[in-house]
């Protein structure tokens, strides 16, 4: 089977004197493949379809004489592409072993697009959904399956709502693919929504403000080749992603602050095999530079950021291993100025938080004795330990799962998560006590937190924060800077390659899922 393009009145010929029009035809064949369909083209002239080889069945996209194939990251059964807008937007649907799905696929990013009416009574959690065709407005048209009767569906797409008003904190979830931003305020989940899908060699390692001001950026990279990408969020939609470059994979994460003072979220590398340092200053959604900071033993690991010499911007902690002895390094201007030493601190206590529980507009470090769940808050300025306070004792079967504001935009909060039942629990923490506490909600435990952040719009004009600026600027998601000294997932280079991560289809933005009429 042959795919065919039919150009009408493609030329006109001269026959007994009168010009007429000749139509006529091209065939089309998928990329090194047999069983080509042609299902859908717009007014460039860019054409969708479907193809077979060996492998399976897969979309195209035929533009300019050249193919590209299409595979939802999804699919394990064919995915087939059905039509496409002028914006170059294609929908279809994949197959997998729970059923059919339908699946939008804009600037990169691959959305499932599952009716929810769609379901077989006798073979539950199996959908048939199947997208047909778009227009240039993003409106969408298929079918759905409710047992065995056929429907249409239609599926208007826009943006997700900004975040409600007293939003003051996010949180970023994911469930292996698919990503989830819930709004948080006053001690309580006020609105979730989709963020889209990422495919499963990416992973979440950090945020902070890598793009521009008040931002909440996320970055991720690629676990086989050390590939970085940002995604730029804004109002609960990604509105932009930039590739970084790539890596080695033998340097590790530390972490992320303002290492030079320019208000962006840096970022803080180690080499696995030498104890080698590596910031990157990151501005604008690209490296702009890199400086090497120094070696320094492999029992000695990083264990948080923040501004702990008052003078504001980001330092970092290293702790020893063995011994529990804390350093305090004073970094500015991309170096260490100094080191201090801070004192010995029992190995049953670990590190599991910083921020300002003192109230005093500077980073202090919550510590937490892992035999019995006491929490221990440490007052820190000039590379000291200035004074401590003991919270109390919470049960070991609640984990750290973000600092941020979650009460208000005047405190700095601790968040913890049951491990058995996925139940979050706010501690309101203020002046080195806890105030309040609340139960945020239950999630299941296949979605894991990846960060929980400062909502920036609710901190634009507030002084005070890692980084020295407006807390909406530095937005450095403290949760990623508490767990930087706990064996970071990713890595660096001395010397950075920016190869660009090209046209690789399964790299994909953050998108938001259609809200179904």
């Amino acid at each position: 089977m042959h795919g065919f393009l039919l150009s009408i009145a493609s030329y006109y010929t001269l026959i007994d004197g009168v010009y007429t029009p000749i139509d006529t035809y091209t065939t089309i064949d998928g990329p090194a493949g047999f069983n080509t369909g042609a299902m859908g083209i717009n007014r460039a002239g860019q054409i969708v379809g479907s193809y077979q080889d060996a492998k399976g069945v897969h979309g195209f996209l035929l533009s300019g004489g050249t193919y590209t194939t299409l595979d939802d990251p999804l699919a394990t059964n064919g995915t087939y592409a059905n039509d496409i807008n002028d914006a170059g937007q294609i929908v279809g649907y994949y197959q997998n072993a729970s059923g059919d799905h339908g699946f939008l696929f804009s600037g990169g990013t691959y959305t499932t697009l599952d009716d929810p009416a769609s379901f077989v009574t006798d073979a539950p959690g199996i959908s048939n959904t199947g997208a047909g065709s778009i227009n240039n407005a993003g409106q969408i048209v298929g079918d759905y399956t409710v047992d065995s009767t056929s429907l249409g569906f239609f599926a208007n797409l826009g943006p997700n709502p900004p975040p409600p008003a007293g939003t003051s904190a996010l949180m970023i979830m994911n469930s292996g693919v698919n990503y989830e931003i819930y709004d948080l305020g006053s001690n309580k989940v006020l609105d979730t929504r989709n963020l889209g899908q990422v495919d499963i060699d990416w992973k979440f390692i950090g945020g902070g403000n890598f793009g521009g001001p008040a931002a909440s950026d996320g970055m991720f990279r690629n676990v086989n080749s050390g590939a970085l990408e940002v995604y730029n969020l804004k109002n609960n939609n990604t509105v932009n992603s930039a590739n970084m470059g790539v890596v080695g994979l033998d340097w590790k994460t530390g972490g992320f602050g303002d290492f030079n003072g320019d208000g962006y979220t840096d970022m803080m590398l180690r080499n696995a095999n030498s104890g080698g340092l590596e910031a990157y200053n990151i501005a604008g959604n690209r490296i702009v530079g890199a400086a090497f900071m120094g070696t320094v033993g492999l029992d000695w690991k990083v264990t948080g950021f923040g501004d702990f010499y008052s003078h504001g911007h980001d330092d970092m902690i290293m702790r020893n291993v063995n011994s529990g002895g804390i350093y305090a390094y004073d970094i500015s201007g991309n170096r260490i100025n100094s080191a201090a030493y801070m004192g010995v601190v029992g190995t049953e206590w670990q590190a599991m938080a910083f921020g300002d529980f003192s109230s005093r507009g500077t980073s202090d470090m919550i510590m937490r004795d892992v035999m019995t769940g006491g929490l221990e808050v440490y007052n820190l300025d000039h590379g000291q330990i200035t004074g401590a306070a003991f919270l109390g004792t919470v049960g070991l079967d609640w984990q750290f799962a973000g600092v941020a504001p979650v009460g208000s935009t005047s405190e700095t909060d601790l968040v913890l998560r049951n491990v058995n039942s996925g139940q979050f629990e706010v501690y309101d923490i203020g002046h080195d006590r806890i105030t309040g506490a609340a139960l945020l909600g239950t999630v299941g435990l296949d979605w894991a937190v990846d960060a929980i952040a400062p909502n920036p719009a609710a901190f634009t004009g507030v002084a005070g924060g890692g980084g020295g600026g407006p807390v909406a600027d530095a937005a450095t998601m403290q949760l990623t800077q508490a767990m930087a000294g706990f064996g970071g997932s990713s890595g660096a280079s001395d010397s950075l390659s920016t190869v660009p991560l090209g046209a690789d289809m399964s790299q994909q933005t953050l998108l938001t899922t259609p809200q179904h009429a």
